[in-house]
C-alpha cells in the first residue's frame, strides 16, 4: 500500500506579500498570536513557507532589493495587533523554544525535541536553505529559499520536567535537543583553518570562542583569495558551502580553538599547500571520460514481479 500523502495546512503563495496569504504568516514570537490550524499527534502533513525575507528579494541579478531590504516591516493593523508587534520577539535570532536556529544538520530526516511553553504549543517555522555552512558567516550567506516541509508532531507529556533542567532562574532557561538526520553532505577529504581568540590587533580575549572562529574564517578567506577568488567571493562561498565549523577547544587558558574545515572536492583545482608555486587562479580540469555511459541498450531488464 502507497504511503499515505500529507495534508496541506499551511499553503503560501509566493506571489502575495506574508499578510497577503489565505492563512497570515508572521516574523515575530508572541503567545497571543492565534494559530491557524490544529493537527492530530503522529498526523503526517506539510507547511510552505515563504524565504526568509517574505518575498521581498526578488528572482533577478539585481542587488538594489538587498542593498534596500527592510527588516522592520510591520503590517498596520488594529491596535492589538501593533501592541502583539511592539511586544513580540523578532524570529530572526535562536530562542530557549527554538527560534532561527540555522543550523546545517538540522535537515531532512532530522528530529527535534522542543521544550513547549504554551498552550497548543504553536508550532511555526520558516527560513528554509538549500545549502549552509557552519555560522552563515556572511549573514544571510545560505542559499536561501521558498520550500516546504512534510513532518509529524508526538507529545511527550512532563518531558520538560524529566530531561531538562532550567540552567538559570525560571523554566525558560532550557533549549531544544535534535537528532542528526541521514541525508546530509558527506566528504571525506577536508582542508581544515584553526583559529585561536586573538583578534586582527594582536588583542588576547579569553576563551572568546567567537573571535576564535573568526580568525579561522578570515585565515581561510585570505588563503583562497591566493588561488584566484576573490576575498567577497570566499566570503560568500563559506556561508553556503557546506564547511563544518567546531570548538575545538575552550580549556587551555587564555585561548579558545575553533576550526573550520573545508571540503577539498568542491573545487576544481587542489587547494591543499603545494611545493610547486600556487595557481594563478581557477583552473578547468576536463576529464572525457567523465559523464560518459557505455549502455548500449542490450542490458537485461528486471520483470516487475507484481505485474505478472
Amino acid at each position: 500500500m502507497a504511503p499515505c500523502s500529507p495534508r496541506l495546512v499551511i499553503p503560501v503563495n509566493i506571489k502575495k506579500k506574508p499578510w497577503e496569504q489565505e492563512k497570515p504568516l508572521h516574523n515575530r514570537w508572541h503567545p497571543d498570536i492565534p494559530p491557524v490550524a490544529e493537527v492530530v499527534e503522529g498526523e503526517l502533513f506539510r507547511v510552505e513557507t515563504v524565504d526568509w525575507t517574505g518575498g521581498a528579494i526578488g528572482d533577478n541579478s539585481s542587488a538594489e532589493d538587498v542593498k534596500c531590504l527592510d527588516l522592520s516591516t510591520v503590517k498596520k493593523g488594529t491596535s492589538e495587533w501593533k501592541r502583539i508587534a511592539a511586544e513580540a520577539a523578532r524570529t530572526i535570532p535562536g530562542r530557549e523554544n527554538g527560534g532561527n536556529c540555522d543550523i546545517k544538520n538540522l535537515s531532512r530526516g532530522s528530529k527535534i525535541y522542543f521544550p513547549v511553553f504554551v498552550d497548543g504549543a504553536n508550532l511555526s517555522m520558516g527560513d528554509m536553505h538549500f545549502s549552509q555552512g557552519d555560522g552563515e558567516v556572511s549573514f544571510c550567506g545560505a542559499i536561501e529559499m521558498s520550500g516546504f516541509l512534510e513532518l509529524k508532531c508526538g507529545i511527550i507529556r512532563g518531558g520538560m520536567d524529566k530531561y531538562l533542567t532550567p540552567m538559570g532562574p525560571t523554566k525558560l532557561h532550557v533549549n531544544p535537543i535534535f537528532e542528526i538526520g541521514p541525508l546530509e553532505p558527506r566528504f571525506s577529504e577536508w582542508l581544515v583553518f584553526e583559529g585561536i581568540s586573538v583578534d586582527e590587533k594582536g588583542q588576547q580575549h579569553y576563551l572568546d570562542a567567537s573571535v576564535a572562529y573568526k580568525r579561522a574564517v578570515l585565515d581561510a578567506i585570505d588563503y583562497l583569495s591566493k588561488f584566484g577568488y576573490t576575498k567577497e567571493q570566499v566570503y560568500l562561498l563559506l556561508s553556503c558551502c557546506p564547511c563544518e565549523g567546531r570548538l575545538s577547544g575552550i580549556v587551555d587558558a587564555p585561548n579558545a580553538v575553533a576550526t573550520l574545515a573545508i571540503p577539498i572536492a568542491i573545487f576544481d583545482q587542489d587547494i591543499r599547500p603545494q611545493k610547486h608555486s600556487v595557481p594563478s587562479g581557477p583552473q578547468l580540469f576536463r576529464r572525457p571520460d567523465v559523464l560518459k555511459c557505455t549502455y548500449d541498450g542490450t542490458l537485461p531488464t528486471t520483470k516487475n514481479l507484481a505485474s505478472v
